[in-house]
């Protein structure tokens, strides 16, 4: 069985290896990038099964890039998290619009975010 890729997009360097260092325990090999625009030339070369991002970043948001990613992996094997200091509940809703899978609030434990890539990536029998 294959590992399963991870893209982690942030902006903030100790953010992004926080988020790295905890896809790698949870068994993912991980990949990162620091805009929006990064994180999408990723994608299309290292087709990730989960990419975790935060909402703001200097060139864009996370709630653009969930619809960008969206369009174009229009199946489900994309799972998208944003895991972000979320200043207004609408954030949170613009998110999973735009096609985000989970929202998590920033400071986020380890724990709650294998527990919920390891939900996303369960693939139905």
């Amino acid at each position: 069985m294959p590992i399963p890729i991870g893209l982690v997009v942030d902006d903030d360097p100790q953010v992004r290896s926080f988020l790295s260092e905890t896809l790698r325990r949870g068994g993912l090999q991980v990949f990162t990038a620091n805009s929006g625009n990064e994180a999408l030339r990723l994608t299309a070369a290292i087709n990730p099964a989960i990419v975790v991002t935060d909402i703001e970043m200097p060139d864009g948001d996370g709630v653009e890039l969930c619809r960008q990613l969206r369009q174009l992996h229009t199946t489900d094997t994309l799972k998208i998290i944003v895991v972000s200091a979320v200043t207004s509940s609408t954030q949170g809703d613009d998110a999973k619009a735009a096609g985000c899978d989970a929202v998590l609030a920033k400071p986020c434990s380890p724990a709650l975010l294998l527990s919920t890539i390891r939900q996303l990536l369960i693939k139905p029998s």
